[in-house]
Protein backbone atom coordinates (compact mmCIF):
# COMPACT_ATOMS: atom_id res chain seq x y z
CA UNK A 1 0.00 0.00 0.00
CA UNK A 2 1.22 3.69 -0.09
CA UNK A 3 3.11 5.57 2.43
CA UNK A 4 -0.18 7.12 3.43
CA UNK A 5 -3.65 5.98 3.02
CA UNK A 6 -6.48 8.37 4.13
CA UNK A 7 -9.70 7.59 3.38
CA UNK A 8 -13.41 8.22 4.04
CA UNK A 9 -13.95 4.61 3.65
CA UNK A 10 -17.49 3.41 5.08
CA UNK A 11 -21.01 5.13 5.44
CA UNK A 12 -24.28 3.77 6.64
CA UNK A 13 -27.87 5.29 7.16
CA UNK A 14 -28.13 6.76 11.19
CA UNK A 15 -30.49 4.20 12.75
CA UNK A 16 -31.64 4.92 16.39
CA UNK A 17 -31.31 2.86 19.58
CA UNK A 18 -29.48 0.10 17.05
CA UNK A 19 -26.21 -1.46 16.61
CA UNK A 20 -24.43 -0.75 13.03
CA UNK A 21 -21.76 -2.21 12.41
CA UNK A 22 -18.69 -1.47 9.86
CA UNK A 23 -16.40 -4.35 8.51
CA UNK A 24 -13.17 -2.86 7.94
CA UNK A 25 -10.79 -3.53 4.81
CA UNK A 26 -7.47 -4.75 5.93
CA UNK A 27 -3.95 -3.82 4.90
CA UNK A 28 -1.61 -1.15 6.42
CA UNK A 29 -1.28 -0.01 9.95
CA UNK A 30 -4.26 2.26 10.95
CA UNK A 31 -2.82 5.29 12.83
CA UNK A 32 -6.24 6.67 13.97
CA UNK A 33 -9.90 5.92 12.88
CA UNK A 34 -13.04 8.02 13.06
CA UNK A 35 -16.77 7.44 13.68
CA UNK A 36 -18.29 10.10 12.66
CA UNK A 37 -21.77 11.59 12.45
CA UNK A 38 -22.61 13.59 9.28
CA UNK A 39 -25.29 15.21 8.10
CA UNK A 40 -29.20 16.68 9.21
CA UNK A 41 -31.56 15.79 12.29
CA UNK A 42 -34.85 17.59 12.23
CA UNK A 43 -36.25 17.68 15.59
CA UNK A 44 -40.17 18.68 15.70
CA UNK A 45 -43.14 18.42 17.85
CA UNK A 46 -43.48 17.70 21.79
CA UNK A 47 -43.27 20.27 24.60
CA UNK A 48 -40.03 19.67 26.34
CA UNK A 49 -36.56 19.35 25.55
CA UNK A 50 -35.02 18.11 28.70
CA UNK A 51 -32.28 18.25 30.47
CA UNK A 52 -28.60 17.39 28.81
CA UNK A 53 -27.46 14.35 30.11
CA UNK A 54 -23.72 13.36 30.50
CA UNK A 55 -22.19 14.71 26.91
CA UNK A 56 -25.82 15.52 25.42
CA UNK A 57 -26.60 16.34 22.01
CA UNK A 58 -25.17 15.01 19.28
CA UNK A 59 -22.36 12.99 21.13
CA UNK A 60 -25.00 10.91 23.28
CA UNK A 61 -26.17 9.82 19.75
CA UNK A 62 -23.27 7.16 19.96
CA UNK A 63 -23.78 5.23 23.33
CA UNK A 64 -20.63 2.82 22.82
CA UNK A 65 -18.35 1.97 20.57
CA UNK A 66 -16.88 -1.71 19.89
CA UNK A 67 -13.47 -2.41 18.07
CA UNK A 68 -13.14 -6.49 17.40
CA UNK A 69 -10.73 -7.94 16.22
CA UNK A 70 -10.30 -11.68 14.72
CA UNK A 71 -7.22 -13.21 15.09
CA UNK A 72 -5.98 -14.94 11.26
CA UNK A 73 -5.29 -18.40 11.72
CA UNK A 74 -1.40 -18.73 13.16
CA UNK A 75 -1.37 -15.06 13.97
CA UNK A 76 0.93 -13.65 16.95
CA UNK A 77 -1.39 -11.12 17.35
CA UNK A 78 -4.30 -11.17 20.30
CA UNK A 79 -7.81 -10.12 19.28
CA UNK A 80 -11.18 -9.94 21.27
CA UNK A 81 -12.67 -5.93 22.00
CA UNK A 82 -9.70 -3.77 21.73
CA UNK A 83 -12.08 -0.95 22.06
CA UNK A 84 -15.34 -1.06 24.27
CA UNK A 85 -15.77 2.44 25.44
CA UNK A 86 -18.29 5.45 25.41
CA UNK A 87 -18.32 8.39 23.54
CA UNK A 88 -16.81 10.57 26.72
CA UNK A 89 -13.95 8.69 27.31
CA UNK A 90 -13.29 8.80 23.42
CA UNK A 91 -13.13 12.28 23.38
CA UNK A 92 -11.33 13.67 26.25
CA UNK A 93 -9.13 11.06 25.51
CA UNK A 94 -8.36 13.03 22.18
CA UNK A 95 -7.26 16.07 24.19
CA UNK A 96 -4.18 14.60 25.35
CA UNK A 97 -3.68 12.97 21.99
CA UNK A 98 -3.70 15.61 19.85
CA UNK A 99 -3.75 19.54 20.81
CA UNK A 100 -4.48 19.66 24.64
CA UNK A 101 -7.79 20.68 23.64
CA UNK A 102 -11.38 19.53 23.38
CA UNK A 103 -13.31 19.30 19.95
CA UNK A 104 -16.98 18.05 19.89
CA UNK A 105 -19.05 19.00 16.45
CA UNK A 106 -16.86 20.98 14.39
CA UNK A 107 -19.73 23.56 13.83
CA UNK A 108 -20.51 23.79 17.55
CA UNK A 109 -23.74 22.41 17.37
CA UNK A 110 -25.19 20.97 20.22
CA UNK A 111 -28.94 20.20 18.88
CA UNK A 112 -30.48 23.10 20.42
CA UNK A 113 -30.08 21.81 23.96
CA UNK A 114 -33.06 19.42 22.64
CA UNK A 115 -35.63 22.18 21.61
CA UNK A 116 -36.96 21.71 17.93
CA UNK A 117 -35.18 22.67 14.95
CA UNK A 118 -33.27 21.51 12.22
CA UNK A 119 -29.75 20.63 13.26
CA UNK A 120 -26.64 20.11 10.82
CA UNK A 121 -23.83 17.71 12.19
CA UNK A 122 -20.42 16.88 11.70
CA UNK A 123 -19.44 15.04 14.92
CA UNK A 124 -16.18 13.06 14.74
CA UNK A 125 -15.28 10.74 17.36
CA UNK A 126 -11.71 9.59 17.46
CA UNK A 127 -10.01 6.34 17.84
CA UNK A 128 -6.17 6.49 19.03
CA UNK A 129 -3.78 3.48 17.90
CA UNK A 130 -0.62 5.21 17.07
CA UNK A 131 -0.21 6.53 20.72
CA UNK A 132 1.22 9.74 20.88
CA UNK A 133 2.74 9.75 24.43
CA UNK A 134 5.16 7.51 22.70
CA UNK A 135 8.43 8.93 21.41
CA UNK A 136 7.44 6.74 17.77
CA UNK A 137 3.73 6.57 18.04
CA UNK A 138 3.37 4.12 15.47
CA UNK A 139 5.08 1.41 17.45
CA UNK A 140 0.93 0.88 18.75
CA UNK A 141 -0.68 1.32 15.22
CA UNK A 142 -3.57 -1.01 14.72
CA UNK A 143 -1.71 -3.76 12.26
CA UNK A 144 -3.93 -5.27 9.94
CA UNK A 145 -1.32 -6.45 7.73
CA UNK A 146 -1.57 -9.82 5.80
CA UNK A 147 -1.88 -12.84 8.68
CA UNK A 148 -2.60 -10.76 11.75
CA UNK A 149 -6.27 -10.56 11.55
CA UNK A 150 -8.75 -12.56 9.67
CA UNK A 151 -11.59 -9.84 10.43
CA UNK A 152 -11.29 -6.10 12.44
CA UNK A 153 -14.99 -5.27 12.40
CA UNK A 154 -16.22 -1.48 14.28
CA UNK A 155 -19.61 -1.61 16.31
CA UNK A 156 -21.57 0.97 17.50
CA UNK A 157 -24.15 1.23 19.50
CA UNK A 158 -26.80 3.57 18.91
CA UNK A 159 -28.80 6.10 21.15
CA UNK A 160 -31.61 8.83 20.30
CA UNK A 161 -32.06 12.33 21.25
CA UNK A 162 -33.68 11.04 24.38
CA UNK A 163 -30.12 9.71 25.03
CA UNK A 164 -29.10 13.16 24.77
CA UNK A 165 -31.63 15.13 26.99
CA UNK A 166 -33.42 13.11 29.76
CA UNK A 167 -37.28 14.05 29.61
CA UNK A 168 -37.43 15.01 25.59
CA UNK A 169 -40.39 14.40 24.22
CA UNK A 170 -39.91 15.88 20.56
CA UNK A 171 -40.33 13.91 17.20
CA UNK A 172 -37.39 13.10 15.41
CA UNK A 173 -36.44 12.83 11.76
CA UNK A 174 -32.85 10.94 11.16
CA UNK A 175 -32.97 10.05 7.97
CA UNK A 176 -30.88 12.88 6.87
CA UNK A 177 -27.80 11.60 9.07
CA UNK A 178 -25.31 9.19 8.04
CA UNK A 179 -22.35 7.29 10.17
CA UNK A 180 -19.27 7.43 8.74
CA UNK A 181 -15.95 5.31 9.31
CA UNK A 182 -12.46 7.31 8.19
CA UNK A 183 -9.32 6.06 9.05
CA UNK A 184 -5.23 7.26 8.11
CA UNK A 185 -3.27 4.07 7.66
CA UNK A 186 0.59 4.16 7.29
CA UNK A 187 2.65 1.39 5.38
CA UNK A 188 5.37 0.55 7.02
CA UNK A 189 6.86 -3.10 7.52
CA UNK A 190 7.22 -4.68 10.65
CA UNK A 191 5.27 -5.80 14.12
CA UNK A 192 3.17 -2.90 16.02
CA UNK A 193 2.07 -3.43 19.68
CA UNK A 194 -1.97 -3.92 20.27
CA UNK A 195 -3.80 -0.87 22.77
CA UNK A 196 -6.66 -1.92 24.77
CA UNK A 197 -8.84 0.71 25.22
CA UNK A 198 -11.76 0.40 28.11
CA UNK A 199 -14.35 2.83 29.93
CA UNK A 200 -16.27 1.80 32.73
CA UNK A 201 -18.27 3.57 35.47
CA UNK A 202 -17.70 3.35 39.06
CA UNK A 203 -20.41 4.07 41.05
CA UNK A 204 -19.94 6.21 44.31
CA UNK A 205 -22.28 4.89 47.12
CA UNK A 206 -20.45 6.76 49.74
CA UNK A 207 -17.83 9.34 50.81
CA UNK A 208 -14.88 6.64 51.17
CA UNK A 209 -11.24 7.58 51.51
CA UNK A 210 -10.28 4.24 50.40
CA UNK A 211 -13.12 3.19 47.59
CA UNK A 212 -11.46 0.31 45.31
CA UNK A 213 -12.68 -0.50 42.06
CA UNK A 214 -13.74 -4.05 41.29
CA UNK A 215 -14.08 -3.44 37.50
CA UNK A 216 -10.26 -2.42 37.30
CA UNK A 217 -8.54 -4.92 34.41
CA UNK A 218 -6.26 -7.00 35.75
CA UNK A 219 -4.65 -8.47 32.31
CA UNK A 220 -2.04 -6.17 29.76
CA UNK A 221 -0.05 -3.83 31.33
CA UNK A 222 -1.65 0.10 31.72
CA UNK A 223 -0.20 3.06 29.65
CA UNK A 224 -2.78 5.88 31.41
CA UNK A 225 -5.76 5.82 32.86
CA UNK A 226 -8.36 9.02 32.36
CA UNK A 227 -10.91 9.61 34.96
CA UNK A 228 -13.84 11.60 35.07
CA UNK A 229 -15.89 12.59 37.61
CA UNK A 230 -19.49 13.01 37.28
CA UNK A 231 -22.41 14.25 39.53
CA UNK A 232 -25.91 13.60 39.65
CA UNK A 233 -28.77 12.23 37.61
CA UNK A 234 -26.77 14.37 34.56
CA UNK A 235 -23.66 12.67 34.81
CA UNK A 236 -22.32 16.72 34.72
CA UNK A 237 -18.39 16.91 35.00
CA UNK A 238 -17.61 18.18 38.34
CA UNK A 239 -14.39 18.75 40.70
CA UNK A 240 -15.45 17.55 44.42
CA UNK A 241 -16.10 13.83 43.72
CA UNK A 242 -12.53 12.50 43.31
CA UNK A 243 -9.62 13.89 45.93
CA UNK A 244 -6.87 11.48 45.65
CA UNK A 245 -5.67 8.61 43.63
CA UNK A 246 -3.17 6.07 45.08
CA UNK A 247 -2.10 3.01 43.14
CA UNK A 248 1.13 0.95 43.95
CA UNK A 249 3.23 -1.82 42.21
CA UNK A 250 6.57 -3.38 42.29
CA UNK A 251 7.36 -0.92 39.49
CA UNK A 252 5.28 2.03 40.54
CA UNK A 253 4.52 4.17 43.67
CA UNK A 254 1.89 6.96 42.61
CA UNK A 255 0.32 8.81 45.61
CA UNK A 256 -1.44 12.54 44.26
CA UNK A 257 -4.28 14.54 45.13
CA UNK A 258 -6.53 16.07 42.49
CA UNK A 259 -5.01 18.93 41.78
CA UNK A 260 -1.42 17.24 41.98
CA UNK A 261 -2.64 15.28 38.64
CA UNK A 262 -3.92 18.40 37.35
CA UNK A 263 -0.87 20.47 37.76
CA UNK A 264 1.09 17.49 35.69
CA UNK A 265 -1.24 17.64 33.11
CA UNK A 266 -0.30 21.04 32.43
CA UNK A 267 3.04 20.80 33.05
CA UNK A 268 3.69 17.68 31.38
CA UNK A 269 1.33 19.49 28.33
CA UNK A 270 -1.11 17.15 27.79
CA UNK A 271 -3.44 20.03 28.36
CA UNK A 272 -3.74 23.21 27.30
CA UNK A 273 -3.81 25.89 29.79
CA UNK A 274 -6.71 27.20 28.00
CA UNK A 275 -8.34 23.58 28.55
CA UNK A 276 -11.31 23.66 31.18
CA UNK A 277 -10.21 20.39 33.14
CA UNK A 278 -12.99 20.70 35.45
CA UNK A 279 -13.53 16.62 36.53
CA UNK A 280 -10.74 15.49 34.40
CA UNK A 281 -7.97 13.78 35.04
CA UNK A 282 -5.09 11.67 33.44
CA UNK A 283 -2.35 9.87 34.53
CA UNK A 284 0.19 8.70 32.32
CA UNK A 285 2.36 6.03 33.61
CA UNK A 286 4.52 5.80 30.86
CA UNK A 287 6.56 9.28 31.19
CA UNK A 288 6.15 10.18 28.25
CA UNK A 289 8.66 8.23 27.03
CA UNK A 290 8.56 4.47 25.93
CA UNK A 291 5.62 1.66 26.34
CA UNK A 292 7.83 -0.27 27.97
CA UNK A 293 7.70 2.02 30.76
CA UNK A 294 3.54 0.53 31.21
CA UNK A 295 2.68 -0.90 34.75
CA UNK A 296 1.62 -4.39 34.54
CA UNK A 297 -2.26 -3.97 35.65
CA UNK A 298 -2.23 -7.52 37.77
CA UNK A 299 0.29 -5.95 40.17
CA UNK A 300 -1.57 -2.91 41.14
CA UNK A 301 -2.76 -2.36 44.26
CA UNK A 302 -5.47 1.16 44.19
CA UNK A 303 -7.57 3.07 45.59
CA UNK A 304 -9.56 6.04 45.50
CA UNK A 305 -10.37 8.73 47.57
CA UNK A 306 -14.02 10.05 47.19
CA UNK A 307 -16.53 12.22 47.94
CA UNK A 308 -20.34 11.48 47.22
CA UNK A 309 -22.75 14.71 46.59
CA UNK A 310 -25.83 13.31 45.20
CA UNK A 311 -26.74 10.97 46.82
CA UNK A 312 -26.12 6.83 46.94
CA UNK A 313 -24.84 5.77 43.78
CA UNK A 314 -25.57 8.84 42.06
CA UNK A 315 -22.34 10.22 41.28
CA UNK A 316 -19.78 8.08 39.67
CA UNK A 317 -15.88 7.94 38.12
CA UNK A 318 -15.70 7.43 34.18
CA UNK A 319 -12.38 5.84 34.25
CA UNK A 320 -10.80 4.60 30.71
CA UNK A 321 -7.95 2.78 30.83
CA UNK A 322 -5.56 2.79 28.03
CA UNK A 323 -3.22 -1.52 27.82
CA UNK A 324 -0.95 -2.70 25.96
CA UNK A 325 0.26 -6.23 24.73
CA UNK A 326 3.20 -7.16 22.25
CA UNK A 327 2.60 -9.90 19.53
CA UNK A 328 4.24 -13.38 20.29
CA UNK A 329 7.37 -13.54 18.89
CA UNK A 330 8.19 -15.41 15.36
CA UNK A 331 8.45 -18.99 15.78
CA UNK A 332 11.66 -20.60 14.43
Amino acid sequence: MSNLNAQNRLQQPFIANSKRVFTLPLGGKIRRGIVALVGQIVVSGGTTSGTAYGEGGPANLIQRIYVKATPAGGSRYPGGNIVDAGPRSLLRNAIVQRNGKFIGDLGGSTLGAGAAGTYTIYLPIPIYFADAAQKNSLVTALNTDPGTYASVQVEVDTGSLASCFTGNDRVVDYSGLTMQWIDERVGIPGDTSVIYQESHIVLIAATNKRMLDEAMPQDGSFLSWQICAEEGAAKTLADGLLNRVVTKGPTLDFDKYTNDIKEAMFSDEWVDPAQSVVGFHFIDFTDGAVQYNSVAAGTLQTYFDVTNVSGANDDDLDIFTRRVWQPLPPSN
